[in-house]
């Protein structure tokens, strides 16, 4: 994606507790307004195995993937299931989430660049 902000959707297409998708900068990007209003920002590649998760579902803040299921916190990127069942040497080496800087301003949300996970 380019540097600098993107206008993504209107605000008002975005209600908390919901996902959606949107293209930008000729990327697919996934936008979702957490139950709190907070918004998150985030490939839709599951960095498992490659997964569409736009197909997902929200889960507690997170996004739970349509393939396996692993679910991914959108405030941190952190892999949340199976993270925390699995050996700590297995669970060390699950990627994280790529999620970027997100916005609201003048009735529209803004996506910026890819962000250091929390």
């Amino acid at each position: 994606m380019s540097t600098g902000w993107h206008k993504a959707i209107p605000s008002g297409a975005l209600a908390a507790g919901t996902l959606l998708s949107a293209v930008i900068d000729g990327r697919k990007v996934l936008l979702a307004r957490l139950d709190d209003g907070t918004l998150a920002a985030a490939t839709t590649v599951c960095p498992h195995e490659a997964a569409d998760l736009s197909e997902g579902r929200l889960y507690f803040d997170g996004i739970d993937c349509p393939l396996h299921h692993y679910v991914y916190d959108l405030r941190s990127g952190e892999n949340r299931y199976p993270r925390n069942v699995f050996p700590a040497e297995m669970a060390a080496r699950l990627a994280p989430l790529r999620l970027f800087a997100v916005k609201e301003e003048d009735g529209w949300i803004w996506v910026g660049e890819h962000r250091a996970n929390a």
